[in-house]
């Protein structure tokens, strides 16, 4: 059996980092591991975003956080990890990683083979649902469809990145409403949201802000799939077994006619071909199967 070895702090996560319980709680409570624990932090700038585990004896970084810290940090390469797990790196080879060094002046205390064998440890995961879906997990099957009444709808965080599908959704007559949670500006009641996502065609998600080496997914993405909705993304987002667009999912952009979507693509069948890839890849046995993928893949069978 696999060895896994956690810190009780990151399970019980009293910094509230979205999604760190959740993933940790799957890999321990899913039977593959002899589970065991450590007192070991990273010591870097939003360590707090990141978690320390052992799997077979390797040191994994597991970072939830939405920008480029703690991955992307001197304490991260001093602390010498086997493999780092960053959510949300941007899809990029190491040439055109090796570039945004360069341009953002990162890392030149590094010769460029270091630079490289640093980067070749990160890879993309997995991603987790909004706190309103969590009583879902699990349950997926048992979700009801209801009649469809509108084509979608845009709920989130007004960033400048987002203004000129801001601007497309109000032409075609599609709903865009700011929400910014942390302020508590909420303009829509769970049960509401829920009724509205039900009831939408198509789930719309617009990434985030991103940065040089980060992307920036959506919790919606998860969401979506989950009720089986075909979900509509304006980025592309990475994983490591990869959302293939035209198949999981419709990418949007500023000139997309949303009439012509049913003509252009079966969305019954994206919608399905979404929820088999959240439930493959992002529901509790999805996480732990994923993660094991990678510990093969990388070498790091079990002792």
């Amino acid at each position: 059996m696999h060895s896994l070895v956690v810190n009780k702090m990151d399970l019980a996560n009293p910094w509230s980092t979205l999604g760190m319980t959740e993933l940790l709680t799957y890999l321990v409570n899913s039977g593959q591991f002899n589970v065991s624990y450590h007192n070991e932090r990273l010591a870097a700038m939003r360590t707090e975003r990141a978690c320390t585990v052992f799997c077979n004896g390797k040191k994994i970084l597991i970072d939830l956080w939405d920008y480029s810290t703690p991955t992307f940090t001197s304490e991260t390469i001093n602390a010498n990890y086997d493999l780092i797990l960053k959510l949300q790196v941007r899809k990029m080879t190491s040439e055109e990683f090796e570039l945004e060094c360069q341009r953002g002046k990162s890392f030149m205390g590094l010769n460029e083979e270091q630079r490289k064998s640093f980067f070749n440890k990160i890879f993309p995961w997995t991603f987790f649902c909004s706190r309103m879906m969590k009583q879902f997990i699990g349950k997926e099957d048992q979700i009801q469809p209801i009649p469809t009444e509108r084509i979608g709808f845009f709920c989130g965080k007004d960033w400048r990145c987002r203004r000129g599908m801001k601007n497309k959704l109000h032409k075609e007559g599609i709903e865009y409403l700011t929400s910014d949670q942390e302020l508590f500006q909420k303009p829509l009641k769970e049960p509401d949201f829920f009724h509205r996502m039900m009831s939408s065609k198509y789930g719309i998600v617009l990434h985030g802000r991103g940065g040089a080496f980060c992307e920036a997914k959506n919790r919606r993405e998860i969401d979506y799939m989950m009720v089986k909705k075909p979900i509509l993304l304006n980025y592309k987002p990475s994983y490591y077994n990869p959302m293939i667009e035209g198949k999981h999912y419709i990418y949007i952009d500023e000139n997309t006619n949303f009439k012509d979507l049913e003509n252009m693509y079966n969305i019954n069948d994206i919608a399905a071909n979404g929820h088999q890839w959240y439930k493959d890849n992002a529901s509790p046995d999805g996480v732990v199967k994923t993660f094991l993928q990678i510990m093969k893949d990388r070498g790091f069978n079990e002792g």
